[in-house]
């Protein structure tokens, strides 16, 4: 007789399942976008060439869609012209489970058929309304005929009144059907909406607690669940801890020796390095171990204390190594805008403090005290290894890494709950070329638009957390979008 299997709390820590955590992480799906492409079989008969001229636009229309988001699975059932092909496309988009809906309008056609394909897909997807022509300019030559072709503004906007009336929210995209820039706006519309259906479905994971009097950390979960979307569980330490009393002495020393090797170091020794990889193999373990999304720590005293390491190396390994944001001192906040800057460059966020003001260079230095990882830099050559800038309770001279940000385009911000909502900050500027300070610490050189204290006086006067979130690369268009897709305000200086 097969013995049942115990279930328990995660805290209980003795059970083979645990019933408040996923037993195996989420399949990794592609984001399915639907195309509703729109023709009227009215015009068919009174004019035979125009369907196939329409058919191939809207075939055109897909492929393009499809090219500008790869990571994307566009889901595009053939030209809707009546009814029957109306409920063909609602039960594809049905079965696809689509998140987004792109419609497209070859021709006009009458409100009924296109809500059938909407209503009749049993979801509520995202609508975005490309409004879209064959050529920039009218043709002083065009016949009635072409002019039909022509015709998805009275579609379009047909629509938009329908949609106002029935408070059905949607998004605009205007521009040629062939023009790369209209399609490059419609993927970051998707992007940014894959971003809050993933943050949705993710967990984050708190060891320990915000810091102690860092109220513009503080937060609410119910609020940061319901606006920013993750679910944030608290996991006490002496899970953290009894995963690090478990690891490898052997397989922390081979990874401290390849990481010495790495790079130059200065007032560093093997064992502090070692130190710092016990802890961060931990750390893997412990978000393996929890089906965790992102995680949040707090290292000062406790962690350190035990460990004998700081715990920023640990979470910068995992970071490289894994492509795992972590956030340091409780703040989930600074968490989600690394979560979400990731998916939108594709490069690891940097987690900072404001430092000072540059105004030789009308910039601003960002100093530490967070997370970041090598790449951050120019190159390894420009990376030194370095004791912790500060020591809280551990043993030793800790294990940091010494860099600058690499010049290029950087946007930076965070995400602040503001009582009974939140609000994202999102800023833009340049990492330029500067020299590594001997500062024993990650830091960044960022030049602003406007006058560097005018910048420093608007971003005071607006309130906002302590810490500032950097990544390589522009996603201030996503950022904002998604402030809006998660009902949340947001501020740009």
């Amino acid at each position: 007789m097969n013995k049942k299997v115990q279930i328990t709390s995660f805290d209980a820590e003795n059970a083979g399942v645990f019933g408040d955590v996923l037993t195996s992480a989420l399949p990794q799906e592609k984001l399915r976008v639907g195309m509703l492409g729109l023709g009227y079989f009215e015009y068919w008969r009174m004019y035979p060439a125009l369907e196939d001229q329409v058919r191939n636009d809207l075939d055109g229309a897909a492929k393009r869609l499809q090219a500008a988001m790869p990571e994307c699975e566009v889901v595009y059932p053939g030209m809707v012209d009546t009814l029957d092909r109306a409920e063909e496309a609602a039960q594809a988009f049905r079965k696809a489970e689509i998140s987004v809906l792109v419609i497209v309008a070859g021709t006009y056609l009458p409100d009924f058929i296109t809500m059938h394909a909407i209503n009749r897909s049993q979801c509520r997807p995202e609508v975005i309304l490309f409004n879209t022509q064959n050529g920039d300019d009218v043709n002083p030559l065009d016949n009635y005929i072409a002019t039909m072709r022509n015709s998805a503004l009275i579609a379009t906007t047909q629509l938009s009144g329908s949609f106002h009336k029935m408070k059905l929210d949607y998004q605009v995209v205007v521009g040629e059907i062939s023009d790369t820039s209209a399609y490059a706006e419609i993927a970051g519309m998707v992007r940014a909406n894959a971003a809050v259906k993933k943050l949705r479905e993710s967990t984050y994971g708190i060891v320990g607690h915000v810091f102690r009097g860092m109220y513009d950390l503080e937060f609410d979960r119910a609020k940061l669940k319901g606006f920013l979307g993750p679910e944030v569980m608290t996991i006490q330490a002496d899970h953290l801890i009894d995963l690090w009393k478990k690891i490898d002495k052997n397989e922390s020393m081979a990874q401290a020796e390849k990481l010495l090797a790495r790079f130059k170091s200065r007032n560093v020794t093997l064992e502090d390095v070692e130190k710092s990889i016990r802890l961060g193999l931990a750390m893997r373990d412990l978000y393996k171990k929890f089906n965790l999304n992102g995680m949040c720590f707090l290292g000062q005293h406790y962690l350190e204390k035990i460990t004998g390491a700081p715990a920023r190396m640990g979470a910068s390994m995992i970071m490289e190594e894994d492509r795992f944001p972590v956030a340091c001192e409780g703040d989930v906040g600074g968490l989600v805008m690394m979560d979400l800057m990731q998916k939108f460059t594709g490069n690891m966020a940097f987690q900072a403090e404001w430092g000072q003001f540059d105004m030789a260079n009308n910039a601003l230095f960002l100093l530490g005290h967070g997370i970041g990882t090598p790449a951050l830099a120019a190159g390894n050559d420009k990376i030194t290894l370095t004791g912790s800038p500060e020591e809280w309770g551990f043993s030793g001279g800790g294990l940091n890494y010494e860099l600058i940000m690499k010049p290029g385009v950087v946007t930076f911000g965070h995400v602040l709950n503001c009582g009974e909502s939140y609000r994202m900050l999102i800023c833009k500027g340049e990492s330029i070329d500067f020299p590594a300070l001997p500062c024993n610490e990650l830091h960044a050189m960022v030049k602003v638009d406007k006058p560097v204290k005018e910048f420093l006086r608007e971003l005071i006067s607006t309130g906002v957390a302590h810490h500032a979130v950097a990544v390589h690369g522009n996603c201030v268009e996503e950022l904002r979008r998604t402030a809006k897709l998660m009902r949340i305000e947001s501020v740009e200086i």
